[in-house]
């Protein structure tokens, strides 16, 4: 359609596309600038009106600040522990289940896979309170296995490599088959290595999603060196004030190793993305 129009039309639908994509990028990226830029002023400059942009002074002292005023690191590294054990399990149990149910027929699969879509649909805020019961008689409470084990499975994850296996032709199972090779073997040597894009989007995702949960650590963790950064970041917000320097500082710490994941891995996360039609 688009080649047999004039090419003025092409180059107008063209840059209406560019036009899109700078507002949508502009969109996304200005939040964090301001974060950085509140990061960066002292208290009385964060509260001027009209608000100033660039900050004057240029004032570090913020980030100094919180890594004295509160355990910081001790809540980056509980961040990191807890997204990285998370995104490690979901890349097993995830792809063993969508393994599962794209190659082996077993009675009710179509059932099982129904249920496990029906779970996207279902927030996590409907079923916190029987999670918290559960963890409570487990006695998982005020512990990292406790905010660890709710997330060792994601349905989305489920879904996506279900999707990647797919794509997978049946010809080289077969061939396998012959061979003498095992389901297992099948799996781990053969399957596993041609959805390495699927799974690089995968963990990205679950480490995303369990960097940034807060609801289930609000839940679980009590004591104050289990705390994660997003559970951590709301000491900054008082009841009658906020520091918005140190809050802001506090934010940009806790984007930064988010924003470095992603764009080392996101010609991976695309490929993924595109090879499983999920849009």
């Amino acid at each position: 359609m688009i080649s047999s129009q004039p090419q003025w039309i092409r180059h107008l639908i063209h840059g209406l596309y560019l036009a899109i994509l700078i507002l949508g990028a502009v969109t996304m990226f200005v939040p964090f600038l301001w974060s950085l830029s509140t990061a960066l002023k002292p208290l009385s400059e964060s509260l001027a009106f009209p608000p100033r942009w660039w900050p004057h002074p240029v004032d570090v002292q913020n980030f100094i600040s919180i890594w004295k005023l509160v355990p910081v690191a001790r809540w980056f590294g509980n961040s990191f522990l807890v997204a990285s054990i998370v995104t490690v399990l979901n890349l097993v149990f995830d792809s063993m289940a969508g393994y599962a149910l794209a190659r082996i027929n077993f009675p009710g699969k179509n059932f099982v896979f129904i249920g496990i879509l029906s779970m996207l649909m279902v927030p996590f805020q409907s079923v916190m309170l029987p999670v918290y019961i559960l963890l409570r008689a487990l006695g998982l409470l005020d512990s990292y296995a406790g905010m660890i084990l709710p997330m060792a499975v994601s349905a989305m994850g489920v879904f996506l490599m279900r999707q990647a296996f797919l794509t997978i032709p049946q010809e080289m199972e077969d061939a396998a088959t012959i061979d003498g090779a095992g389901r297992l073997r099948m799996f781990v040597q053969i399957s596993l290595p041609m959805v390495i894009p699927n799974m690089l989007t995968l963990a990205l995702m679950m480490f995303l999603a369990s960097w940034n949960n807060f609801l289930l650590p609000l839940l679980v963790a009590n004591r104050t060196h289990l705390w994660t950064l997003p559970l951590g970041i709301v000491m900054f917000q008082q009841e009658y004030f906020v520091n918005w320097p140190l809050l802001m500082a506090a934010g940009v710490i806790a984007t930064l190793p988010i924003a470095l994941v992603y764009l080392l891995f996101q010609k991976w996360f695309i490929q993924g993305v595109a090879s499983t039609g999920i849009k």
